[in-house]
């Protein structure tokens, strides 16, 4: 039942049980503190009296009997009940008057001189021990409860019409309280129904103040720019991969049906088994391809570390050397400087490797492919140079999007699925550097990779 409650019902509960604790304990404290107060009041107007009446005691020792307890009237203190006691072999009462019965004679345990009280049934007693001519005398001051009992009453009414009146203004307060505090949340709320996958753009309004709904508005928001942007991933990776797919998978398909409309020699199943091999190789290395640029850019910046560029590209060179001894393509390098920048090695070799194999690919036979790293004034540079084919002028500009080849590199030799040279661009990017491309047809291209030596 209380996990089902709303907080602002919750809130409103703990706020009526802390307000009730506070309120009962604050009444039973004044209730105490009043108590004890008037108690204390009438002890002290007792002492008083008692110690004027043991004056007229002493003043008229010789003729106690004829002593008149008139205090009550001169006091204002009602009721008031006096009586003295002779101890002697037993107590006898001097000058009795009327004084409640059911209080005894005397309180064993006191001392002489010193004014004792003892509260006996609905009584207050006061009494003093005290000599005489070496006799020894006790004198009792009573009164019952009816005033004490009179403030407290008054003092419970009090409390009972005034605690359920600050209780109900406490309540209302709280509900107050709360239903405002609440209030931006619930907002939030409400607009956060109406965000969903169609419409992810849409963004929580932030308030001109800096409080904690302001500071999670504004978290939630990151959050769905977050999201905003693995689903533009998926979406994007989920529409080029069908692009991307559908032709290879159309062949297979068609080299199939075509294998399986009549008998075949064995020549002919392994020549359509082949054509099968390549187009699922291409499709293995379009789907790595496509998974290396839906990855989260943000996991690209983590954990950069210093990175030697030479023996980056000393790496990629070794191990692209067989690739272009298929091709007969001799790489070389000339590598005159050697620094190091912030970064990942790996997605850095990616990167050298990708260019060093369209260099290879689309070099004329026989020719050299030259790697250079060297430093240019604020910049450290890497420069992948081949004698081949080259771009036209007006494709050299497309050369990075995704899925986008020159007519002259369509073909199955060259094994590209159009996208690595995004993935050089997205490397670079992410490594706060930059691509320049310089390329003449039936000349040759130069890629140069430069990152600004402040990082």
């Amino acid at each position: 039942m209380k996990n089902s409650l709303s907080i602002k019902r919750k809130l409103l509960i703990y706020n009526i049980l802390i307000q009730a604790i506070i309120l009962i304990v604050l009444s039973f404290s004044i209730y105490k503190t009043l108590h004890l107060s008037t108690l204390d009041k009438i002890e002290t107007s007792l002492k008083v009296i008692i110690l004027d009446i043991l004056d007229d005691i002493l003043d008229r020792k010789n003729d106690l009997s004829s002593l008149n307890f008139d205090e009550e009237n001169e006091y204002k203190f009602k009721p008031l009940f006096i009586r003295l006691i002779k101890e002697s072999e037993k107590l006898e009462v001097i000058n009795p008057s009327y004084f409640p019965k059911s209080i005894p004679l005397y309180f064993h345990g006191i001392q002489k001189n010193t004014i004792h009280f003892e509260e006996y049934e609905k009584f207050i007693v006061g009494e003093i021990k005290f000599l005489i001519d070496e006799q020894n005398y006790i004198l009792q001051v009573a009164t019952d409860y009816k005033i004490l009992n009179h403030t407290m009453e008054d003092l419970f009414y009090i409390l009972v019409f005034i605690i359920p009146i600050i209780l109900i203004l406490s309540i209302i307060g709280g509900y107050f309280l709360i239903y405002k505090s609440l209030a931006p949340v619930e907002k939030i709320l409400l607009d956060l129904k109406n965000i969903n996958a169609p419409n992810l753009s849409k963004r929580l309004e932030i308030g001109t103040s800096k409080d904690e709904v302001s500071q999670l508005s504004k978290e939630i928001n990151n959050l769905l720019e977050r999201l905003e942007i693995s689903f533009d991933k998926i979406n994007q990776f989920s529409s080029d991969a069908s692009h991307e797919l559908k032709t290879p998978l159309t062949i297979i398909r068609g080299e199939l049906e075509i294998a399986l409309r009549k008998d075949r020699t064995t020549q002919e199943y392994k020549s359509t088994l082949e054509a099968c091999m390549d187009e699922v190789l291409m499709i293995q290395q379009t789907i790595d391809d496509l998974l290396f640029l839906a990855k989260n850019e943000n996991n690209m910046q983590d954990m950069k570390e210093d990175v030697y560029i030479d023996e980056i590209s000393f790496e990629a060179i070794k191990e692209l050397e067989a690739y272009g001894k298929l091709k007969n393509i001799k790489i070389e390098s000339q590598i005159k400087d050697i620094f190091q920048i912030k970064g990942h090695a790996k997605l850095l070799k990616i990167a050298i490797k990708n260019i060093l194999k369209n260099a290879i690919s689309f070099s004329h036979e026989n020719s050299n492919v030259i790697i250079r790293n060297y430093e240019e004034k604020s910049d450290f540079i890497i420069s992948i140079e081949d004698k081949g084919i080259g771009i036209a002028k007006e494709e050299q500009k497309k050369v990075f999007e995704k899925f986008y080849r020159t007519d002259k590199s369509r073909n199955k030799e060259s094994g590209g699925t159009g996208l690595g040279m995004a993935i050089v661009e997205k490397i670079i990017s992410n490594h706060n550097g930059k691509i320049s491309l310089e390329s003449e047809e039936d000349v040759g291209t130069t890629v140069k990779l430069i990152f600004p030596k402040q990082l």
